[in-house]
């Protein structure tokens, strides 16, 4: 039994891996009317030429990398800007995106279970299902996190075999900044790594000069194409309630426990309410695992970012401070689904800190884990067949 165990695994992954396609597909089959944030975006697909697109603010004061709302754009004119058009670049980001996450998650998740449970985490998601058909770029932000992630943990070994395919992956990665706003904070991820790298050994700073001025020129073309373009309003006020407050010490605090609490316990359901909470009792065990997972391993990786263990609390880090700065919202959980793959992780591996406590305790919580994904899997099927999925997931 125990030798024939992992193909059940491996049958069960790939069942889950085949019914989130499917719910996803049948979400962007529906061909729902464009709804007011699409529409204003279409307003700018439809109207603008290039020039236009990379040379004047977005229509409806809205907000949207140009390089990947012109590539929507032209994809779409080829089918007369259907609605099928307009939203498959998200569908093929997404798909692409879960892949990606299976294969990063295997590399920290050992246990069986808990890599299952990371996979039934998609499927149970109202928001990972409803943006894989949205014409929005969350889907395309949360697959750029991951190729930044893939890389940091191949990144050593590709220095130490100092290929020409890593200088080629140094130059062409910050590009992926055009098409997203959450891939420039990602890009300083590796930053990171090769500026530890280029003080500890002289020979691998040409790697950093290299990762260094790509990044300036991609940043410099990003601001001068899309960002400086940004509406204020939009950004400062239309995420108003999302950014940290320092308005006063109260607010300082009230504004961050939001901030946590939205990034950590929106990503499954919003509505009935009480499952929110029913969420924080396994979502808390990812808080506390992000905060345990960067202290373990971090003197084990002598200071680099090579695994989610590090990368989410830095991350998270990073997020907090351009919040506090006012320059992307903090939690909004649609600005921030690129996290949430990163948070479904980290709760299926705090999960397992419960075995510290006592084997049987742990199997309790991982199996109240379970039936409470089973039943949001059931639930947001029902959803997905009738068409009924939105960007407030809400069962009934």
């Amino acid at each position: 039994m125990l030798k024939r165990e992992p193909k059940v695994f491996s049958l069960a992954i790939f069942m889950i891996a085949a019914w989130y396609i499917f719910l996803c597909s049948l979400h962007l089959g529906y061909q729902r009317p464009l709804w007011n944030d699409e529409e204003a975006i279409f307003r700018s697909v439809e109207t603008y030429s290039p020039e236009q697109m990379f040379g004047e603010p977005l229509l409806a004061s809205q907000v949207f990398p140009r390089a990947y709302l012109f590539l929507i754009q032209q994809f779409s004119r080829l089918f007369d800007f259907s609605l099928l058009s307009l939203r498959l670049p998200s569908f093929i980001c997404m798909i692409a995106a879960f892949f990606l996450w299976l294969k990063i998650a295997s590399y920290g998740i050992k246990d069986r279970w808990q890599y299952l449970a990371f996979a039934c985490s998609w499927p149970a998601s109202g928001l990972m299902l409803y943006y894989s058909a949205e014409l929005k770029q969350y889907s395309m932000d949360t697959l750029l996190v991951a190729i930044f992630i893939l890389f940091l943990y191949h990144q050593k070994s590709l220095q130490e075999k100092k290929s020409g395919r890593y200088m080629l992956f140094l130059i062409l990665l910050p590009a992926l900044g055009m098409f997203s706003y959450p891939a420039s904070i990602a890009a300083m991820l590796p930053l990171c790594n090769l500026i530890l790298s280029g003080l500890r050994e002289k020979e691998s700073r040409k790697y950093l000069y290299v990762y260094g001025l790509s990044l300036l020129i991609f940043l410099a073309a990003s601001y001068y194409f899309d960002m400086r373009m940004r509406s204020a309003v939009v950004v400062t006020q239309g995420y108003s309630d999302y950014f940290i407050s320092f308005a006063s010490f109260g607010e300082f605090f009230r504004s961050l426990g939001e901030g946590v609490n939205n990034l950590f316990s929106r990503w499954f359901v919003e509505y009935p309410k009480f499952f929110k909470p029913l969420a924080r009792i396994f979502i808390g065990w990812g808080l506390i695992y992000m905060f345990y997972g960067f202290f373990t391993a971090k003197k084990k990786e002598e200071g680099y970012l090579r695994s989610l263990e590090t990368i989410a609390f830095v991350l998270f880090l990073g997020m907090f401070i351009i919040g506090c700065l006012r320059k992307y919202p903090f939690t909004v959980p649609r600005t921030s689904l690129f996290y949430a793959p990163i948070v479904l992780y980290m709760t299926a591996k705090g999960i397992g800190l419960a075995a510290k406590v006592h084997p049987y305790f742990y199997r309790f919580i991982m199996g109240l884990y379970f039936v409470f994904l089973g039943f949001l899997i059931v639930m947001q099927s029902y959803l997905a067949f009738f068409g009924k999925l939105t960007f407030y997931p809400t069962l009934w």
